[in-house]
């Protein structure tokens, strides 16, 4: 599974050490990622890891970015999948996108997450990089949902219900996401009609 790291130009490796990281997170949990393991997975030493992350931190979000660089892919995916533009099918696109989405951070390490993420806005430069990449998430699934349901309110309504999900999920409150991907799909056919 490991790349020829060296032969990557300085953005090529700092996304695959994300995405590594994000593998590690998906396999280990959040609070179990060390610098170390992240560089000995990526065939680096720990030192070189700090000339792309600053700190481990820096990492989680470049991850959580790799993580929603991931899951638009997989809409793009799924989205070209299908040549016609049934709105039953978007529907269940994205409430599978957003069970995936659900998924990958396991419900006792999402506060972690936020945590990070919330501290993230005392520091200009992170700030920055979380600031793109929410709005490159946000815009590119805003603006799908906006086509769908020919309303841009009703995109960030739906967007909001889901962060509220999260939210939730982040402090423990259970639910099956069976029965989540079944009433989002419900929501989105709703807000088409």
């Amino acid at each position: 599974m490991k790349k020829a790291v060296k032969s990557l130009d300085k953005k090529e490796k700092k996304k695959y050490i994300a995405e590594t990281a994000l593998q590690l997170i998906s396999e280990k949990g959040l609070s179990n990622l060390t610098m170390e393991s992240v560089a000995v997975s990526c065939n680096l030493s720990k030192g070189s890891l700090y000339n792309y992350f600053k700190n481990k931190d820096a990492l989680i979000i470049a991850a959580f970015g790799a993580l929603l660089e991931k899951i638009q892919h997989f809409f793009e995916d799924k989205n070209s999948d299908s040549n016609d533009n049934c709105v039953e099918k978007s529907a269940e696109i994205y409430s599978n996108l957003y069970s995936e989405i659900l998924n990958t951070f396991h419900s006792n390490e999402l506060l972690r997450l936020f945590e990070i993420l919330i501290n993230s806005t005392h520091d200009n430069k992170m700030m920055e990089i979380l600031t793109q990449t929410f709005k490159d998430y946000y815009g590119n699934i805003l603006n799908k949902f906006e086509k769908i349901f020919n309303s841009k309110t009703k995109a960030f309504m739906l967007q909001a219900m889901f962060d509220g999900l999260v939210i939730y999920r982040s402090v423990g409150v259970e639910f099956s996401d069976k029965e989540v991907q079944e009433n989002f799909k419900k929501l989105i056919l709703c807000f088409t009609e």
